[in-house]
């Protein structure tokens, strides 16, 4: 049985990396909040500028921003995420929570790739980011062929 002071900093170090995570998560909704608000501008500026240089840097650029963001999900799914639950649960088996009574069926998340987007059956939080990512990138891939084709 563990000490007083080891259970105290077991509890610590399972708390801090429920901080991570939920900091982690945080950066990949914000990250889809900032892609998303650039998508709408580029409407905007489809909307407002007969510009064809603009309104293509403008999708060029949402396009960019939706790989770097599929990256940052996929990342944050794959390297942070299942160190932190693995972490987690380490934490929870030295504190005794494992037995069935307390808590049972407990999976650890799987790790995500950018065909999982295409996946429908898969349903979590972190599928549905990265689905919103690429629903991004095609819409931006689709205002950039659209204006090009448009301006020949």
């Amino acid at each position: 049985m563990a000490s007083e002071a080891e259970t105290t900093s077991i509890r610590q170090a399972m708390d801090e990396a429920w901080r991570d995570h939920q900091h982690t998560r945080d950066q990949t909704w914000k990250a889809l909040q900032i892609e998303f608000a650039l998508a709408v501008a580029v409407v905007g500026a489809a909307w407002q500028t007969q510009s064809t240089v603009v309104v293509t840097g403008a999708a060029l650029l949402v396009f960019v921003v939706s790989l770097c963001c599929i990256q940052i999900s996929l990342r944050h799914r794959n390297r942070v995420e299942l160190t932190k639950f693995r972490h987690i649960l380490n934490c929870e088996e030295a504190l005794g929570l494992h037995p069935p009574e307390l808590i049972s069926d407990v999976k650890m998340p799987q790790p995500m790739t950018f065909g999982d987007a295409f996946h429908w059956r898969k349903a979590n939080s972190a599928v549905f980011i990265l689905r919103m990512h690429v629903a991004i990138m095609f819409f931006a891939l689709f205002i950039l062929i659209w204006r090009l084709i448009g301006s020949i």
